[in-house]
Formats: C-alpha cells, sequence, structure tokens
C-alpha cells in the first residue's frame, strides 16, 4: 500500500491503519513480526519518523508489542506455557513479549507436606510467598510457594522481586534441578482470588498444582498458580505414536 497524500489522515495514521488492518484480517499471526521499520519504511514509502509513530498508535492500541533489539511484533491474545519443560512463569511470559513485573502480597514462615495430597503431615517448615504476575498492569496470576526453609530463611523479599525461585535455587543455592510433577484442574474465584485477580467472584480460573524437585529427588519447592483464563493458556505437543486408542483393536 502507497500512503495517499490526498487522505484526510496523517501518514502515520493510515500507516497504523493499514498495519491494524492486516493484524485484524489474519494476515499477521500473533506473535508474527509484522516487519523492521526499514521494511515498514520501504512497504509505505515513509521515514522512519513515521513509523515509529504508526508502531506508537498499534501500541496504545495493544495490537503490537516491541521487543527491543529484535523488533515489533504482534501482541498475542494469551501467553500460553509449553508444559514439556520445566519453566519459571516470569520465564514463560517474557518469551510471549512481555515485560512481566512481580507483586509480593505475603512472606511469612508455614509448615506444608511434602505433596498434595497428605493434609495431615503438616510437618515441613517452609518460606511461604504470595505473589501476582502482573503484564502491562493486569494481575494475570497469583502464586502461593513453598520453599523449605534450608533455602527459604536465606531468601529475601528483593531476591524475590528480582529472580525467579528457580534462579534463586539453581545460581544461590547451586541446586541442580531434577523432575516435576503438575495438575491442572478449573476453579471458581472466591472472594480473595477475585479481588487479587481482579475478577468478579465465582470467574473460572485454572489452577496448576506442581512439585519440583532436585536430581535427588528432594522437594525444593510446592507451588500452587491461579491463572485467569482470559490471559493464560497452557500447551502441549502429543506424539500419536504414544496415543492409546480408545476401542480395542481386533
Amino acid at each position: 500500500m502507497t500512503i495517499s497524500k490526498n487522505e484526510p489522515l496523517a501518514f502515520y495514521l493510515q500507516v497504523a491503519s493499514s498495519i491494524k488492518e492486516d493484524i485484524l484480517s489474519g494476515k499477521f499471526k500473533n506473535g508474527e513480526s509484522i516487519g523492521s521499520q526499514q521494511e515498514l519504511c520501504d512497504r509505505f514509502g515513509v521515514s522512519r519518523i513515521t513509523v515509529r509513530k504508526a508502531i506508537s498508535v498499534l501500541i496504545e492500541e495493544k495490537l503490537v508489542t516491541t521487543i527491543h533489539g529484535k523488533g515489533t511484533f504482534v501482541k498475542q491474545d494469551k501467553v500460553e506455557q509449553q508444559l514439556d519443560e520445566l519453566k519459571s512463569l516470569t520465564d514463560v511470559i517474557k518469551t510471549h513479549g512481555f515485560n512481566p513485573q512481580v507483586k509480593i502480597i505475603k512472606k511469612e514462615n508455614r509448615k506444608t507436606s511434602q505433596s498434595f495430597t497428605d493434609s495431615d503431615s503438616n510437618d515441613l517448615e517452609c518460606l511461604y510467598v504470595e505473589r501476582v504476575h502482573i503484564v502491562e498492569n493486569d494481575v494475570i496470576a497469583l502464586a502461593q510457594v513453598y520453599i523449605p526453609n534450608v533455602y527459604g530463611s536465606k531468601i529475601t523479599i528483593e531476591d524475590l522481586e528480582n529472580n525467579t525461585i528457580y534462579d534463586l535455587l539453581e545460581n544461590k543455592f547451586n541446586v541442580e534441578l531434577g523432575e516435576a510433577d503438575q495438575s491442572i484442574e478449573a476453579c471458581p474465584a472466591d472472594d480473595e482470588l477475585s479481588r487479587s485477580l481482579n475478577v468478579d467472584a465465582g470467574t473460572p480460573l485454572l489452577k496448576a498444582k506442581r512439585l519440583v524437585f532436585d536430581r535427588d529427588n528432594n522437594l525444593v519447592e510446592k507451588i500452587i498458580f491461579y491463572y485467569r483464563y482470559d490471559a493464560f493458556a497452557f500447551k502441549v505437543k502429543l506424539n500419536s505414536i504414544s496415543i492409546t486408542p480408545m476401542w480395542p483393536t481386533k
């Protein structure tokens, strides 16, 4: 498309309108680059200043996001977490081009069990941390974290605000992370969750419970996530070879 001098709209608004149409029509997919600034200059026959102003308009409309040193990308509707690897929520959010923030709500000592099934065995002394994960001023998840006191007693609020739990375990305590068990279910937001996640009480949430172990199979983290369903999704790749048929074959 060539920008028209006969149009009443300013050049940058014409560029923004054209790119917006491409995004809404599906020409540019979620997470896809809309092109470098130079490519957009060549495409529309305008200056870099015009392109930058057009991108600013699209950012304000929450259609694109700019990643420093990489370019401008169509903003994804939801943060998606791939379930075949152990990653912190902060790292998952960053891979989608967002700049996440973490706000600590609680930090205290608590006892818990070493699983989610044995409610009568609350004998593990832990640091309990409750924090929300924020993307572009919107809270998208609440995490309730238990870290055994062998590590938790040495973790500060500053540590928690500036590092992921896995970074702290690996870099501050030289823990080699091993396997993790995770389950996912749906649940409604109660009054407390509704206040923390800025949703109405009863709103459906995604709830994930995770136990993380070191290489020696010692529990190093027990965590419960509550995700807003409209901002988060889980994704898993399935291998057809491993699929068990529903009906017996002859």
